[in-house]
């Protein structure tokens, strides 16, 4: 009879800090081809040092008592617990060995489920265990990752398009910062985005993701390229960039007031965007491969948006959340 493997999770400390460096390590080589990963993850001993710091959480997957896998977590953001990858080595009963991680996962977190949500882009390589992680009462979103080239910014010859009367567009200034984080609220609270980033729904909430995108946290600000749309001089929309890394750029947001939406606007503040970055571009102040976009693939109206401005489909993921409960 053959002999059963014996699989465990185990929270990480220090006794594991050698045997664990292979698995972390086999991860941190494949981040960009398995999970399409744009920010090269942390070296071994910074990884190490953000658990020891109360940072990052992770759990170790042992099989016969041997590290072959692990699932890194946060839950310093107060709305929810950011489950950040599930990574294993090879690619044998991978869902098997995904369970027994995530079911650790939940028995330590099952008291502060009660009130936070769980977020898990199941990004590159995690996308097959979508089916499997609804049994333990997570919702999937798909999100459209879109995309545009920076060869095409550059060939692409922007006409000037009449804006409505009343309406014009200047870069971002922090004394808008108070109208952005209530319009972005108004335009978000209801939406998919606000399941699995419950801060959507508060403005004290939009207030934190706002102040992670200017102060860097989620990437090189770009305020030069970031745009405010006013009515009458008052802010009603913005679309704002910034560096995920040195070769490319995002829009982590996009929002316009209701009542000033079907105007085509949306599509006239994202060339305003695209045509000062062609300027960067042309003037080789940004050396940029592409600029990219994240929203829900059932979102006709924001996959339109970007679409009209020239962005494609470069791949979905299912973004999983499980919602707050109470046991």
């Amino acid at each position: 009879m053959a002999n059963l493997t014996i699989y465990k999770a185990e929270s990480y400390n220090s006794n594991y800090y050698t045997i664990f460096s292979g698995v972390y390590n086999d991860f941190k080589a494949n981040a960009k081809n398995d999970y399409n990963f744009e920010l090269q993850p942390l070296s071994y001993d910074n990884f190490i040092k953000s658990i020891e710091n109360g940072l990052l959480n992770c759990l170790i997957l042992f099989e016969d008592n041997i590290p072959t896998g692990f699932l890194a977590y946060t839950t310093l953001i107060s709305e929810s617990i950011e489950l950040n990858i599930i990574h294993c080595i090879g690619n044998e009963n991978l869902n098997a060995k995904r369970k027994v991680l995530l079911d650790k996962f939940l028995e330590i977190n099952k008291h502060i489920m009660k009130e936070r949500v769980v977020t898990y882009p199941m990004l590159g390589k995690q996308a097959p265990f979508s089916d499997d992680i609804q049994n333990f009462g997570f919702k999937i979103v798909n999100t459209a990752v879109m995309g545009i080239k920076s060869e095409e910014i550059l060939m692409r010859q922007f006409q000037t398009i009449q804006i409505p009367d009343d309406y014009s567009i200047t870069n971002w200034d922090n004394k808008y910062f108070k109208d952005a984080a209530e319009i972005i609220r108004n335009s978000f609270k209801d939406s998919s985005d606000a399941l699995f980033d419950t801060r959507f729904t508060s403005v004290n909430g939009c207030k934190d993701i706002l102040e992670k995108i200017i102060q860097n946290i989620y990437g090189t600000f770009l305020p030069e390229i970031t745009k405010t749309l006013l009515y009458k001089h008052k802010p009603v929309g913005f679309c704002f960039a910034n560096l995920t890394n040195d070769k490319i750029a995002n829009i982590p947001i996009a929002a316009i007031m209701k009542k000033h939406r079907n105007k085509g606007l949306s599509k006239i503040l994202i060339n305003s965007l695209l045509q000062d970055l062609k300027n960067q571009l042309e003037a080789k102040k940004l050396l940029l491969t592409e600029i990219n976009a994240s929203c829900d693939a059932d979102n006709i109206s924001a996959y339109k948006m970007y679409e009209s401005a020239g962005f494609t489909r470069e791949y979905t993921y299912p973004q999983a959340y499980h919602p707050a409960f109470i046991y």
